[in-house]
């Protein structure tokens, strides 16, 4: 409950009067806790427009792989559209539909409707969902993404419609972020989505915080990241002595969307800014690394805190009131295309489940874990040699004539059904050589828009037929993303319907824990199917 004693009445509407110092005001009623409704109302349409201020502070900066120094007079803002803040309004058509029947499998449905094509674990999560695999297991097959920030910076409406009631929010939070994500990936946005539902009602910024980490899975890397960030706080460690030990232990993540590292960044801030909203967003901001979303994150939790007194005056017409939104979102009926209008609805969604949401605490997540009747939406042949084994030129010469693995090595084929390669049994060989063919069977794909993407931890170098057309020895950990890949390269590569190659992938210098991918997409990071891999 919001501070300050007073006197409660009934009033006509179903509510109650609040009677202080001769003024009278008109509040709601939630299951026993109650909420000042222009505060609330001023709460809610804070978080939204912090949300858009301090994303777009960030944005120019995304993906940075190292510190910043940015300073307010630097800030150069952009109106453009924000994932952040699009995918949250999609959901809405959910809301409205299913209500609090909703569950993971509804939002799959409207996501495959609504989002055509994604990155990174948007999509996986489409490709999986093609192939029959729905929410929850969308989220965890074959999602070398399913830690990433996409679904944690999904939690507001959660935290806003369920304004009070952080299991619910979480829960909620839960069903949304299973599409797409597991384990801490789904524990992020939760985590947000409660402490974001908590601070609303109490404006408190670390009781609000510390009550998330409370009901986070104990066991989680989020969990103990996030406790670090508070041992460090509680015990007076300094602001540049804590960022420091931050980031020798976060920085070098190989993706920068990791929403644990991100996560340490934003509670790092919100604990230390003091709720001043502009000293909050530079320092989220300053970490570097996936800085729309960290600052979006900060900024809409402070919104929620306080309400629309945390900006800076001068900010305040700073963000228009019409929302930049991609084709995909406003073709959806109804939705929201103002802040005034988005506003509005979540605090109409609000009321209407706020009357008959259930007493009882909804349970808090629990992964979901692998169904063997799960259909296998992906399988790759490989003939994996080392320098050691075999003369590799003959080797591929005999493949390349005959189209068939010599008998001395038909048990180094290795089959995976994952286009993530585990190699570490491989570790340690100074060179590694996977072979297999390519074949096209794909007959609709434009060949002028095939995506080749080939990515390891180790230096790689691959080759179509007798044609070398990758060499890369950055020795980064792999980011195996169309759109930022680490440790490779994507390239445009025409492969034409009936087309059969030999493809020869060379790593060098093997070390453990040794991955590898090779994926074929298109120009909207989709991957493909139709590109088979396979060798006997």
């Amino acid at each position: 409950m919001m501070g300050h004693c007073c006197i409660l009445m009934p009033c006509s509407g179903g509510g109650l009067h609040r009677i202080r110092g001769g003024e009278i005001s008109l509040i709601i009623v939630e299951k026993g806790n109650f909420m000042e409704r222009k505060a609330f109302e001023d709460k809610v349409r804070a978080c939204w427009f912090g949300k858009c201020l301090a994303g777009a502070i960030g944005m120019p900066y995304e993906g940075v792989p190292f510190t910043l120094e940015l300073q307010e007079k630097e800030i150069r803002l952009a109106n453009v559209p924000n994932d952040d803040l699009e995918l949250q309004l999609v959901w809405l058509e959910a809301l409205d539909k299913y209500g609090l029947t909703m569950t993971c499998r509804e939002l799959g449905e409207i996501w495959q409707k609504r989002i055509q094509h994604g990155c990174d674990e948007y999509s996986i999560a489409l490709y999986n969902m093609k192939h029959g695999i729905m929410p929850p297991f969308s989220g965890m097959k074959n999602n070398w993404f399913a830690d990433g920030m996409g679904a944690t910076i999904r939690s507001e409406i959660w935290a806003l419609i369920f304004a009070g009631r952080p299991d619910a929010a979480a829960y909620f939070a839960q069903q949304d972020a299973e599409v797409d994500h597991w384990g801490d990936g789904v524990r992020g946005e939760c985590f947000m989505a409660m402490a974001e539902a908590h601070v609303c009602e109490n404006s408190d910024i670390y009781a609000a915080l510390r009550y998330a980490l409370e009901h986070t899975d104990s066991s989680s890397r989020l969990y103990r990241a996030i406790s670090e960030v508070f041992q460090m706080y509680d015990n007076g460690v300094s602001d540049e002595a804590a960022k420091t030990q931050i980031l020798v232990k976060y920085q070098a993540h190989p993706n920068f969307t990791d929403c644990v590292t991100n996560l340490v960044f934003i509670v790092n801030s919100l604990l230390r800014g003091s709720g001043d909203f502009m000293k909050t967003v530079l320092d989220t901001v300053n970490f570097g690394r996936d800085t729309d979303c960290t600052a979006a994150t900060a900024g809409a939790f402070l919104g929620a805190a306080a309400g629309m007194k945390v900006f800076p005056e001068k900010y305040l017409s700073a963000v228009a009131d019409k929302m930049e939104l991609g084709d995909f979102v406003t073709s959806i009926p109804g939705v929201p295309l103002t802040i005034t209008d988005l506003t509005a609805r979540t605090i109409a969604l609000h009321d209407r489940f706020a009357a008959v949401l259930p007493a009882e605490k909804y349970p808090e997540y629990v992964p979901c874990g692998e169904d063997e009747s799960l259909p296998e939406c992906y399988s790759a042949g490989w003939l994996i040699l080392n320098d050691d084994e075999a003369d590799i030129n003959a080797v591929k010469a005999a493949v390349a004539a005959t189209g068939k693995v010599p008998a001395p090595y038909k048990d180094r084929i290795v089959t995976f059904n994952t286009p993530y390669l585990d190699l570490s049994r491989y570790s340690g060989h100074y060179r590694l050589h996977l072979l297999t063919f390519l074949e096209v069977n794909n007959p609709e794909q434009n060949p002028d828009e095939v995506v080749f993407m080939a990515t390891a931890d180790v230096g790689i170098r691959v080759w179509l037929d007798e044609r070398r057309i990758l060499n890369n020895h950055s020795r980064h950990k792999m980011l195996p993303a169309f759109h930022r890949v680490q440790g490779g390269a994507a390239f445009l590569l025409p492969l034409r319907y009936g087309e059969k190659h030999l493809l020869h992938v060379e790593l060098f210098h093997g070390r453990e824990e040794l991955q590898a991918c090779v994926m074929i997409g298109n120009s909207c990071n989709d991957i493909l199917d139709g590109y088979d891999l396979a060798i006997d």
